[in-house]
């Protein structure tokens, strides 16, 4: 027990490390192609931060465990809106500036729904992964295109040269950064269930709570790095952004790899406390274009609340 504690956290230190020099080399590549900083900032960012999840959600399908698949997705929207968020805004409440946040918002809330569909006779099929992947595509290219009109070829990046060193250097941490995410995936899904056996909780209860923090860690801290920029739109934008591609990319993903098992805790429990969250955040932002303290704090109660519940079930 005390071994597989140590694997887990070995992986999650993995995965965070493995994430962070995955994104930062990402971000050098495409400001090297000469790619716009808004293509850069609408998906490669998300898509970066997102790959913790990605990975191991796919691993666990692939090892045939799609409970923890589902619920490290729908684990990380719950940890995204309900500890980051509010954490952040119990920080320093965030005007929102953006139009955006109102579509994307929209986008969040239809993308969800159709996804709880989905999922309520048990499953996630292939063919229902395959809606999700096309509804993945059909944010992509709304999120690029919609900013691309909207602030013109105004932050198109200037192209920069690597130097040959700095080529090494960026491509090593690319691809060691893939490597380290893809062993640390592995090892959190493997000591998980361990652990989960050995303190007598669902392997999905793990991938809910502690597996789906420790993925959610990348976005927590570019959260915390556009705040203290100034950049809080960025900040929410990324997070609202990341759980889109939860339900697309990492849900779908996964079950094309291997159907997915939707236990009745999903449908009864985390699918509710998920869009609860959503909600709290997405109305009153939509109305005020504001996250108030209040808002965080509620927030925050309702993660903790939920965390609490799911432990006391089964402990």
């Amino acid at each position: 027990m005390i071994y597989a504690i140590l694997l887990f956290f070995i992986g999650l230190l993995l995965i965070i490390k493995g994430g962070d020099w995955f994104t930062e080399s990402a971000i050098s590549l495409a400001r090297a192609s000469g790619l716009p900083e808004v293509l850069i900032g609408a998906t490669i960012v998300s898509l970066a931060t997102t790959l913790p999840e990605a990975i191991v959600s796919i691993s666990a399908a692939e090892d045939g465990y799609t409970t923890m698949s589902v619920g490290n997705a729908i684990g990380s929207i719950i940890c995204n809106i309900g500890l980051v968020l509010a954490f952040i805004n119990v920080t320093k409440p965030s005007k929102i500036t953006s139009n955006f946040f109102r579509l994307k918002s929209i986008l969040l809330v239809s993308y969800f729904i159709i996804m709880s569909y989905l999922a309520i006779d048990g499953t996630v099929c292939k063919t229902d992964a395959l809606l999700l992947i096309a509804m993945l595509i059909i944010y992509v290219f709304f999120d690029f295109f919609i900013l691309k009109n909207k602030i013109g070829k105004k932050n198109a990046s200037e192209k920069f040269e690597l130097h040959s060193k700095m080529k090494l250097r960026v491509g090593v941490f690319f691809i060691v950064g893939a490597i380290s995410i893809l062993a640390g995936a592995e090892l959190l899904i493997h000591s998980g269930v361990i652990i989960a056996k050995g303190i007598g909780v669902p392997e999905s209860v793990i991938a809910l709570s502690i597996i789906a923090l420790g993925t959610s860690l990348p976005e927590f801290a570019t959260a915390l790095t556009s705040l203290k920029k100034g950049y809080a739109n960025l900040a929410i934008g990324n997070i609202v952004g990341a759980n889109i591609l939860n339900i697309t990319m990492v849900i779908g993903i996964s079950a094309l790899t291997s159907p997915l098992d939707i236990i009745r805790q999903n449908i009864f429990l985390d699918f509710p406390v998920a869009l609860l969250l959503i909600l709290i955040l997405v109305i009153p932002s939509f109305i005020r274009k504001k996250i108030y303290r209040v808002q965080g704090i509620i927030l925050l109660f309702v993660y903790v609340a939920y965390v609490a519940f799911l432990y006391s079930v089964y402990l």
